[in-house]
Formats: C-alpha cells, sequence, structure tokens
C-alpha cells in the first residue's frame, strides 16, 4: 500500500510541475505583438556609443518594426530593448521614433537620442526610454514591448 500512496504522490507532483512551467512559461499576457523571433547579438567593440548612458540605436529589420537598445547604465550593465512598435496602434502601424543625435550619424548605424523619450509616428504617444517603456504623454497607456538583453564581456544579445 505504501507502494501504491507513493506512486500517487509522484504522479502528483509531476501534474503540479507541468501545470506550473506551462503557466509560468506561458506568453506574456501584456504582449500585444505577434510573435516574432529575435536574437540580435551586438559586440560593444563596434557599437561602443552604447557604453554610453542615454545613447540608443534601432535595428530596423529586427522585431515587429525595429528594435530599440538603450544604454541606462553600462558599469551595472544595465539596458533596455524594445520593439519600436506602437501598443496603441491594432493594426501594428505605429513606429515608435527616437532622434538622431546631431553630426553623429555613420553607416551602417545611427546613434539615437532624444531626451531618453520616443514618440510614436501616427497617434504621437510619448515613452520613456528610460524607464522601462513607460508612457508618459497619451492616448497609449501600455508600456512598449520590451525583450531580454543578455549582458556578457563587451557584448549584448536581444532575445525574447
Amino acid at each position: 500500500m505504501s507502494r501504491l500512496k507513493h506512486i500517487r504522490f509522484i504522479k502528483a507532483t509531476i501534474a503540479v510541475l507541468i501545470i506550473f512551467t506551462w503557466v509560468c512559461c506561458s506568453k506574456d499576457q501584456n504582449s500585444f505583438l505577434p510573435p516574432v523571433r529575435v536574437n540580435i547579438p551586438i559586440s560593444l567593440v563596434n557599437y561602443n556609443f552604447l557604453t554610453i548612458p542615454g545613447n540608443s540605436t534601432v535595428f530596423e529589420n529586427q522585431g515587429v518594426k525595429g528594435v530599440i537598445v538603450v544604454c541606462v547604465d553600462p558599469t551595472s550593465s544595465q539596458y533596455f530593448a524594445f520593439d519600436a512598435c506602437c501598443p496603441y496602434e491594432k493594426d501594428y502601424s505605429g513606429i515608435v521614433m527616437v532622434k538622431p543625435v546631431k553630426n553623429l550619424v555613420s553607416p551602417p548605424f545611427t546613434i539615437f537620442s532624444s531626451d531618453f523619450f520616443g514618440i510614436c509616428n501616427i497617434c504621437g504617444s510619448k515613452f520613456n526610454l528610460m524607464g522601462g517603456g513607460q508612457p508618459v504623454k497619451g492616448p497609449a497607456t501600455h508600456y512598449l514591448q520590451s525583450y531580454h538583453v543578455i549582458t556578457g564581456f563587451e557584448s549584448l544579445t536581444i532575445t525574447n
């Protein structure tokens, strides 16, 4: 009889673990974007301006409408990455734009900074890029969709 209880306990434990894993790994309920795979390796040797707080760049052919990468604090390896798709525009047409820094446009990338804010080109919503993509001016009420930033030795990897 104790063996039967042991088997039931194991089955119950496995069932709880499966349910827990399913709940924890399910799609983020705040996600508004269609599923698009993002995996961007970034060498900070090549993108050394991303080691200056407030600087950002946009990887235009990534994510849904591009991926904005922002340096918050390089000494503590704090970076943010957001999809440039505005959460207010339900048809995914809005693009959150950041202004290029004057005289720092050099191919193949552009250094961006706009007082740490991005603005949707359609609805005009303003997002705090240094504050986790929080909307600060409306009509948008949702944060920008964020991506994971993995920091390494002189490198970043942006993933979802």
